[in-house]
C-alpha cells in the first residue's frame, strides 16, 4: 500500500503513526515537491490518501486508519467490543473537535510559514484558545485516573488528541500543562517507537519539553 504525503502535514502524521502502532508497512510518497498530477488520486487535493494494493484510493485520514486497524489483524485502536467502540469515538471525537483540528486552524492563522500561502486572522486564532484549555482540562481530569484517555492502553482517541495538544504548543498557543496526568502522558506518548516523525517535528519548532 502507498501513502501519498507532504512529511509533518498533520493529518499524514496521524496516520503514520497509527500505521506503525499497528505495525503496519506502508511506502510512502512525497508530493511536495511535485504535486502536478496528485488531483487524479484525489480531487481536493489533501493529503494523505492511501492507493491499496488493488489501486482503489481511500482519503481522510481517520478512515484511512479504520482501514488499518482492520488490515492490521492487530488488537484495534479503534476498540475491540460494542463499549470500548463508543467510549474510544467519544473520547477521539472530542479530541479532534477540541484540540487537533483547532490546533491545526491556529497554526494556519498565525505562523509564518502560512503567511504566504492564505489570508491569516490572529484575532480568530486567539478565540480557539478557551475551548482548547477547557478541552485539555477534561483530558487532564479523566487522565487523573488512567494512563491513556479510555484505559490502560494507546488507541486512536490518544493519537488525535495528543497531535492536537503538540500543535497548540509548537504553534505558541499553549505552554506545556502544569497538569501532571498531561505531563505524564505526554511522556509515555512522545516516547513510543512511532513517534519518530513527531519528535523530529518538534525539534524543528524547538519546544519545551511537554513532561
Amino acid at each position: 500500500m502507498r501513502l501519498f504525503i507532504v512529511p509533518f502535514a498533520p493529518n499524514v502524521l496521524r496516520v503514520q503513526i497509527f500505521a506503525a502502532e499497528q505495525g503496519v508497512v506502508l511506502e510512502f510518497i512525497d508530493i511536495s515537491t511535485d504535486h502536478t498530477a496528485y488531483h487524479t488520486i484525489n480531487p481536493l487535493r489533501q493529503v494523505p490518501s492511501l492507493e491499496l494494493d488493488d489501486k482503489r484510493i481511500l482519503t481522510e485520514s481517520l478512515t484511512i486508519c479504520q482501514y488499518l486497524d482492520e488490515a492490521s489483524g492487530a488488537p484495534s485502536l479503534f476498540g475491540n467490543n460494542a463499549d470500548e467502540r463508543l467510549q474510544i469515538a467519544m473520547w477521539e471525537r472530542r479530541g479532534e473537535a477540541g484540540l487537533f483540528n483547532p490546533g491545526v486552524e491556529y497554526g494556519h492563522q498565525v505562523h509564518p510559514m502560512f503567511a504566504g500561502r492564505m489570508k491569516q486572522f490572529p484575532d480568530f486564532a486567539a478565540t480557539l484558545l478557551p475551548k482548547a484549555e477547557q478541552t485539555l482540562t477534561v483530558f487532564a481530569d479523566q487522565l487523573d485516573h488512567m494512563p491513556y484517555v479510555t484505559g490502560d492502553r494507546l488507541t486512536v482517541a490518544d493519537i488525535t488528541s495528543f497531535l492536537g495538544y503538540v500543535w497548540f504548543v509548537a504553534y505558541g498557543g499553549m505552554v506545556p500543562s502544569t497538569r501532571l496526568s498531561i505531563r505524564s502522558w505526554s511522556e509515555r506518548m512522545i516516547a513510543r517507537d512511532s513517534m519518530t516523525n513527531l519528535r523530529q517535528l518538534m525539534a524543528y519548532f524547538k519546544m519545551p519539553p511537554l513532561n
